[in-house]
């Protein structure tokens, strides 16, 4: 669903990602592409897990222009104290469900 949902990260593969640790692989390369340290990724990472940190690049990349400042918002929803709101499932199905509703 992630994948599907979340086009744009998807876009910049160029394999396809078939588990968990090739999205993780790919979210480590796209977070310094938007402005997220590495570091930053990997205390992420250790804090919320690797499935949420990565779900958060996916989706972030997936929202673009309504987010000003990437690494200020991963920081928030994953280091910060938003980090308990965070849920990445909710945030897919509503893209999901704007997605059906734009085609």
């Amino acid at each position: 669903m992630l994948t599907s949902v979340c086009d744009q990260a998807t876009s910049f593969s160029t394999e396809r990602l078939r588990n968990w640790l090739d999205i993780e692989n790919h979210a480590r390369t796209l977070a310094p592409m938007m402005g997220i340290h590495p570091e930053t990724f990997e205390k992420a990472k250790n804090a919320i897990g690797a499935q949420k940190a990565s779900c958060a690049i996916f989706i972030m990349l997936q929202l673009g222009q309504r987010i000003r400042d990437f690494g200020a918002y991963f920081h928030s929803i994953t280091l910060g104290q938003r980090q308990n709101q965070f849920d990445p499932l909710a945030l897919i199905k509503r893209l999901s469900e704007t997605n059906e509703q734009t085609v």
